[in-house]
């Protein structure tokens, strides 16, 4: 296991980029507050060893030593369109270098149904302070110490957004100073709403940091689909905090997609907090070279007749690497529980390698949970049967590999991702040589 940096002068690098941060940007009263709050609780925390419950299997020394440039959000793009995916053209939220961009976001099809500002109410102050206060991951207190924004979008209740709304994170890079872009978002979906949400991660070259976190509050009986697309570069990292609070009868489905790069670490926090409330989390990578994937999932249970499930899968080649941490914490009182979690590796070499955590700590008694955790590789009699069925061994060896990815790629509600996914990330499954 890798060693990761404890020493004061990674945390002293983000301090005085801070500092000149500040002094080049003129944030509101409201964001100033959580920019103290989040940079106090940011030198509390510190920065992650290797005995740390969060980073185990994550080695952030590179990642802590390396000199950042504060990110230029009125950086000039192009080829926007054709990350936009077809149903989201007049529904897309455009963020460049980790502010969203009005001139490039299309709004027509969602303006009437959804309302998009920056932070301006004294209760989402509140709520965004509130979670700061409480921060126990160190990059989502950079996150917050460094958004030069906060994007706040509401469904109000019993809103029904017709059309999927795409969120598009396009990360412009640098060849001097590699940037860090911290886009910070709040939904807020109403009693009884429903919303379809893509996030979609590109960066049109390398070299950049996106240190993302986003606050999900689903209100009493409201419905949210969330699909996330990790397609950064390999020389990029992508860190991702989604929190979410669920309330009485309120579901949360999302499904992840990481195709992989120097590093990815996703961190999910969830908490039902009514009865009735409930979570699907699925998530598959595929990953090759020494492309890396890690999840840290934590799953609060805090009412009774509560539902979580988790299935993550990973294709792991050559000296690709995967972690799964997860754990489901059921609280006393939450009764008729029912919660399980599953991961399942398939191994494609002797180099790679996938470190797994299932965990559930229960507190109650009336409860049905399992979890579980498969590492293997090809099965050398289901390749011995397709190819005795007059399959080469090389798309045999294909089929059995797409097959074991495509059972995530297809729990995705959007036709059009499944497409995208299916000619990039999948297509990696594809054997050059046998």
């Amino acid at each position: 296991m890798s060693e990761t940096i404890v020493e004061s002068t990674e945390e002293t690098a983000f301090l005085d980029l801070h500092k000149k941060f500040v002094e080049e940007n003129k944030s509101s009263s409201a964001l100033s507050a959580i920019h103290e709050s989040a940079l106090s609780r940011f030198e509390m925390l510190g920065f992650p060893h290797s005995k740390h419950e969060m980073y185990t299997y994550v080695n952030t020394k590179k990642l802590a030593a390396t000199t950042f440039a504060v990110s230029n959000p009125s950086a000039k793009i192009d080829l926007i369109e054709k990350h936009i995916y077809s149903g989201c053209e007049n529904s897309c939220l455009v963020f460049v270098n980790g502010v969203l961009d009005r001139s490039l976001s299309k709004l027509k099809d969602i303006e009437s149904s959804v309302k998009i500002s920056s932070l301006e109410e004294k209760s989402d102050t509140d709520t965004l302070l509130e979670s700061v206060e409480n921060e126990n991951d160190v990059f989502a207190c950079l996150t917050n110490a460094f958004c030069s924004d906060v994007t706040v979008v509401e469904v109000p209740d019993k809103g029904q957004v017709a059309v999927p709304i795409q969120a598009l994170f396009v990360s412009t890079g640098n060849t001097s100073l590699p940037e860090m872009h911290s886009p910070r978002l709040l939904w807020k979906v109403g009693k009884l709403a429903e919303v379809k949400v893509i996030e979609k991660f590109v960066g049109m070259q390398e070299g950049y940091f996106t240190n993302m976190v986003e606050d999900w509050r689903v209100a009493e009986g409201a419905g949210v689909v969330l699909t996330q697309v990790q397609s950064d570069p390999f020389g990029a990292w992508n860190f991702h905090k989604t929190r979410v609070h669920i309330k009485r009868n309120a579901r949360f489905h999302s499904a992840n997609a990481s195709s992989g790069s120097v590093l990815v670490h996703n961190h999910f926090e969830v908490r039902l907090e009514e009865e009735g409330a409930e979570v699907i989390l699925n998530g598959v990578s595929v990953l090759k070279g020494k492309e890396q994937v890690h999840n840290f999932i934590r799953i609060h249970h805090e009412a009774p007749q509560c539902i979580s499930h988790q299935h993550f899968k990973n294709v792991i080649n050559d000296e690709g690497r995967s972690s799964f941490d997860g754990t489901v914490i059921v609280n006393q009182g939450a009764q008729l529980t029912s919660a399980n979690q599953l991961i399942n590796n398939l191994m494609l070499s002797d180099d790679c390698h996938a470190d797994n955590k299932p965990n559930l700590m229960i507190f109650a008694d009336d409860v049905k949970c399992a979890h579980g955790a498969t590492i293997g590789q090809i099965d050398e009699d289901q390749l011995f049967y397709l190819q005795t069925r007059g399959l080469s061994k090389k798309f045999a060896k294909e089929l059995l590999t797409r097959s074991f990815a495509e059972s995530i790629v297809q729990t995705i509600q959007f036709s059009e991702v499944v497409k995208e996914l299916s000619n990039t990330l999948l297509k990696k499954l594809e054997v050059e040589n046998v």
